[in-house]
């Protein structure tokens, strides 16, 4: 069975997205991203006069803050439902089949745990685990209800957040209070890892405090997902493309009436005090790209079932090993922008910040692309199948259903 390319794709391509979002306001902290502290902090700082600070910054409110891990989201519960479906062919029962997604998400959520309280409090897989974990909880339900959940859920959470960030254009004391909640507030000046050991981990507590309230906002989308996988929407977009069109406008009347304002604020070419309730609003609504940029995706690449053209297999490459390149981000941060590694970025603005970040994705794409070649996978794949399936490292067919069927 053919392995089907736009998931891989999106994978590989949302790392870049990634990428350019933590480098430039988490892992890079400056006083250019301080609250308050420079225009375009929102973006990661924008030097007066700098063309090219002003067209990236631009650039990143279109196409980057909160556009990669929603569209994530989405891919989990598409793979989910691949999963699933394995199972289904391999004759395992419901109860089993529970098991078996309750021992592969729990252990995303160990993994992503382990690098939220050591390296990285931004780490996203555990709530991803978590998202899995509650997937199983209702992985036998309808598409209607599943469709009904999801469509609740993020309803509630877009109307919340949104509320927050529209009086936030009228209150500007408001929008401050909630920028500075909300934006990192790492210590980039730690001199050594203890220092940035401790730091990171109370950033860790709070991202898990926090955890019912993200939860709200990326079940529904991996739900969307799981849905796109049943119905084969992804498999099939000429069948699907009703539904692909619809969220691939909702996109791109978000990116062009929330994003394109923001980032316009931002660079001062409309009112600077826009800027922090746009990015806001931003944060709020931009969730719903997730389903859409994979649905611009699968449309695109709808040519490309017989025939996958060259330039794909890189970026394919990094998808199927999403794990290692993500994790891999964080290593090659660490050893570049703190004060006890290379210090690289201290006195940046953002297009230095989404320089190296690239720089960085592109490191983890020239290593997936090596994996591939020599037919390896990624060390925590690797590492993710078999704590999830056993020694094989996949899915082996239910032996008492064989055993009944002999």
């Amino acid at each position: 069975m053919q392995r089907l390319i736009v998931p891989d794709l999106a994978r590989g391509t949302a790392l870049l997205g990634i990428a350019l979002a933590n480098g430039s306001l988490i892992w890079m902290v400056n006083d250019a991203s301080q609250p308050g502290s420079a225009p375009g902090w929102t973006l990661g700082g924008v030097a007066e006069g700098s063309l090219i600070d002003a067209a990236l910054a631009l650039f990143a409110a279109l196409f980057v803050h909160t556009r990669g891990l929603p569209m994530f989201a989405t891919l989990l519960g598409f793979g989910f439902g691949l999963v699933v479906a394995s199972l289904y062919r391999k004759d395992y029962p419901a109860a089993q089949a529970r098991r078996v997604l309750a021992r592969r998400y729990g252990a995303l959520a160990l993994f992503g745990l382990a690098h939220m309280v050591l390296l990285f409090y931004g780490d996203i897989m555990t709530m991803y685990g978590f998202v899995g974990l509650i997937l199983a909880a209702m992985f036998a339900l309808s598409t209607k209800v599943l469709r009904i959940i999801a469509y609740t859920c993020l309803g509630i959470y877009v109307l919340l957040t949104s509320l927050i960030g529209v009086t936030s254009l009228f209150l500007p004391e408001f929008a401050h209070e909630m920028a500075e909640s909300s934006i990192p507030t790492m210590n980039a000046e730690a001199t050594t890892f203890g220092a940035y050991f401790a730091d990171n981990l109370g950033g860790a507590g709070e991202m898990l405090i926090s955890t019912p309230f993200i939860l709200l906002e990326l079940v529904p989308l991996a739900a969307i997902g799981y849905v796109w996988a049943k119905e084969g929407v992804l498999v099939n977009p000429q069948a699907h493309r009703r539904t692909l069109w619809t969220w691939t406008f909702i996109t791109a009347a978000i990116i062009l009436c929330v994003g394109l304002p923001w980032g316009l604020s931002a660079i001062g070419v409309l009112n600077p005090e826009l800027e922090v309730g746009l990015f806001l609003l931003n944060t709020a609504v931009g969730s719903l790209t997730g389903p859409g940029i994979l649905a611009a995706l699968a449309l695109a690449t709808a040519h490309l079932h017989n025939a996958t053209p060259k330039w794909t297999y890189p970026l394919v490459a990094l998808g199927k090993r999403s794990m290692s390149g993500y994790l891999a981000q964080t290593f090659f941060f660490l050893a570049l922008v703190y004060p006890f590694s290379l210090g690289l970025g201290q006195d940046w603005t953002v297009s230095g910040k989404l320089a190296l970040s690239a720089g960085v994705w592109l490191a983890t794409v020239l290593i997936a692309t090596a994996l591939e070649a020599a037919g390896k996978q990624g060390p925590f794949e690797w590492a993710h199948r078999h704590v999830s399936y056993g020694k094989t490292g996949r899915i082996e067919p239910h032996r008492d259903r064989a055993e009944i069927a002999g």
